[in-house]
């Protein structure tokens, strides 16, 4: 390591201790417990039945509390996302009749305001609406039931990808990059407990974690196996015929409780850095 990258990596160090103690930061530590939400091709556009079919999830979050507006969070959430289009009013999705359920993974760092001074420790600013935003990765696998049987639908390239007639088009990634945003409610109801209630949406830059999101292609070109989770009705689609709107990515989120733990720092500041 040369001088000069240990010049800055010391000057960060200290400037970051040194508002620590001027800000009263704390760290915190939390479990959360919710329900995942989900918007894509497959499914409902109703509010009512996202809610609805809301999977169980649960996270855990690590956070720093820069001051009393603002903090850093890091994030692991686990759970399942699913949509069905017998639940959809549309007249085309009932006919189209399709499903899937995928296992999602999200690793975040997201910044949080709150609307108001707040800081778990002191009585006086114990409760605040906030926002959050930031960015993260997340992985999933879409699958779908045919005969009780669930089966992964990437490998079988249900709308042509990687098959002789579109040999050119690689299967989808099953990692992608999302923006989360949302807003929340916490309070503190101990000392170093909190509770903070809160709800929010993640932006994708992909259309298939349904597997759902251009057109139907020659069944010739497909399996058995793909023909029938591609188009699982007795309704008859050519080829070429729209099968999802390749112009709106999916979306999911998560809405829930998270319980989090205040942890104060340690009163000795910047005292144990060496250089």
């Amino acid at each position: 390591m040369n001088n000069t990258i240990k010049y800055y990596l010391s000057t960060i160090l200290i400037s970051c201790c040194s508002f620590s103690k001027i800000s009263g930061q704390t760290n915190e530590i939390g479990v959360f417990l919710g329900g995942s939400l989900f918007h894509g091709d497959v499914g409902y556009d109703d509010e009512e039945y996202i809610l609805l079919n809301s999977k169980p999830v649960m996270g855990f979050q690590f956070k720093r509390n820069f001051n009393y507006h603002f903090g850093v969070n890091i994030s692991i959430y686990q759970g399942s996302i699913s949509a069905d289009d017998v639940r959809s009013n549309d007249l085309f999705s009932l006919e189209r009749n399709l499903h899937f359920k995928s296992k999602i993974t999200e690793l975040g760092f997201i910044t949080e305001f709150n609307f108001r001074p707040y800081l778990s420790r002191d009585p006086e600013y114990n409760h605040t609406p906030f926002v959050f935003a930031g960015i993260s990765r997340f992985f999933f696998n879409p699958t779908q039931q045919l005969n009780d049987n669930w089966y992964s639908l990437r490998p079988l390239g249900t709308e042509g990808q990687d098959t002789n007639l579109k040999r050119s088009t690689e299967l989808y990634k099953l990692t992608g990059t999302s923006i989360p945003f949302g807003i929340g409610y916490k309070f503190n109801i101990y000392d170093f407990l909190t509770i903070s209630v809160n709800m929010g949406w993640r932006i994708t830059f992909t259309d298939y974690i349904d597997d759902v999101s251009t057109k139907y292609v020659d069944q010739n070109t497909l399996s058995e196996l793909a023909i029938d989770l591609a188009a699982d009705t007795d309704a008859v689609f050519v080829d070429g015929f729209q099968r999802g709107d390749p112009y709106t990515n999916d979306k999911y989120g998560f809405l829930g409780i998270a319980f989090i733990y205040s942890i104060k720092d340690p009163s000795q500041g910047c005292d144990i850095i060496t250089y």
